[in-house]
């Protein structure tokens, strides 16, 4: 067999055999294409998350014994055992999405609730969004769970994703030369959150933020692969704050907090010093309309112990490219789609991927990080709010 032209597989030897030894395992027939499957699967570890999840909002959303649902049924959480992830693996999240009634882009999240300290997240999906710690800078709103406390940790995004307009749903809304899609997959690479699942029993949550009736299908796996080899350190991670708010259909504030200049200012302490730091930063602009941060480039500031540590302003320019997962985007004058629209670092039908900001070596002791954005003004009813989480990894 040659492959690519320039590497040859040859046979030394062909046998016969009268059958295959199964004696440990059971033998069953199958085609060819799904032989390959298997064997291809066979290669890594999946774990189920979920299958076929319902994401909606509805009274009549309730859990079971494997599955928790909150929030009127937009969020579901189950408790998962990892095994034993060796350093340096890779480790993947995927997500299929599609529309079972609702027709809008939503901001959907896939993450973990940190349960070391005496609060968790799992305190206010149980007992009220009023039960963990409240953020304030001066501003007269009060954010409830979005910030590391002596006592609570936020929760961690694996992976932040964002429906499209209806996908499957209203594939029945015909245009000529667009065949749409069935379904949305999302997958993306996780392996610097190893620590947090390996041989660990972890707490997942998904939530699609939406007020239908019929919401949004869901399934979701992590995979794992092993390397060989590798020149990987453990780390160690530290989440600081989540300003996502996966409890918005039961009370839980939005991200206006950087319509002050203070923005998020957070205090953490490190009992020993940390090398090689890095933050893990996802953030996306939503609100407004034609002058909403959503659709307005707004530049994040990143202020470490009182000096900056890096600045950008997250965008994306190709959401057009994902025109065939959105069958009930809405159609304008000018020739386009409201999903062909640049936003604020997302787009209908994809995943925001996190950045990484080197921020060096920090010592033991009290710290600050201070998230500053130039939110945009109120108009009317229409406000602008930011979705911004981050996560401390360091050796």
């Amino acid at each position: 067999m040659v492959r690519n032209g320039n590497y040859i597989i040859a046979a030394t030897k062909v046998e016969k055999i009268k059958r295959l030894q199964t004696t440990e395992i059971e033998a069953k027939e199958v085609d060819g294409l799904t032989y390959k499957d298997l064997l291809w699967k066979s290669r890594f570890t999946t774990i189920p998350v979920f299958k076929d999840q319902i994401i909606n909002f509805s009274d009549a959303s309730k859990s079971n014994d494997t599955i928790l649902r909150f929030a009127n049924g937009t969020i579901a959480v189950r408790k998962i055992k990892f095994p034993e992830i060796p350093i340096g693996s890779q480790i993947f999240a995927d997500i299929t999405e599609q529309s079972n009634g609702d027709a809008y882009d939503r901001t959907g999240s896939f993450f973990i609730i940190p349960t070391e300290k005496p609060l968790s997240f799992l305190d206010a999906l149980q007992k009220g969004i009023k039960s963990v710690p409240i953020y304030t800078n001066g501003n007269g709103k009060e954010y409830q769970g979005v910030t590391i406390t002596e006592n609570y940790n936020p929760i961690v995004e694996l992976m932040r994703f964002f429906t499209p307009f209806g996908v499957k749903q209203y594939n029945s809304l015909q245009l000529k030369d667009k065949t749409w899609q069935e379904n949305v997959y999302y997958r993306q690479d996780i392996s610097e959150i190893r620590t947090m699942l390996s041989n660990k029993e972890v707490w997942l949550g998904i939530n699609i933020g939406n007020y239908d009736k019929g919401g949004h299908k869901v399934s979701a796996n992590i995979t794992i692969h092993n390397e060989e080899e590798t020149k990987a350190k453990p780390t160690q991670i530290i989440p600081l704050f989540c300003t996502t708010n996966i409890m918005e259909m039961a009370g839980q504030e939005y991200g206006t907090m950087f319509n002050s200049d203070k923005g998020l200012l957070v205090t953490f302490k490190l009992d020993k010093p940390m090398k090689n730091v890095k933050l893990r930063y996802i953030t996306t602009g939503h609100g407004g309309w034609e002058n909403g941060d959503e659709f307005v480039p707004k530049k994040n500031t990143i202020v470490v112990n009182g000096k900056e540590a890096f600045s950008f302003i997250p965008w994306r320019q190709d959401c057009g490219s994902y025109r065939l997962s959105n069958p009930a985007s809405g159609n304008f004058p000018n020739g386009l789609s409201s999903s062909d629209y640049s936003r604020a670092n997302w787009c209908p039908g994809t995943v925001t991927n996190p950045i990484f900001i080197e921020l060096g070596n920090l010592e033991a002791g009290n710290h600050t990080i201070q998230i500053k954005i130039p939110q945009g003004l109120t108009e009317g009813s229409s406000f602008s709010s930011w979705k911004i989480s981050g996560v401390l990894i360091g050796e």
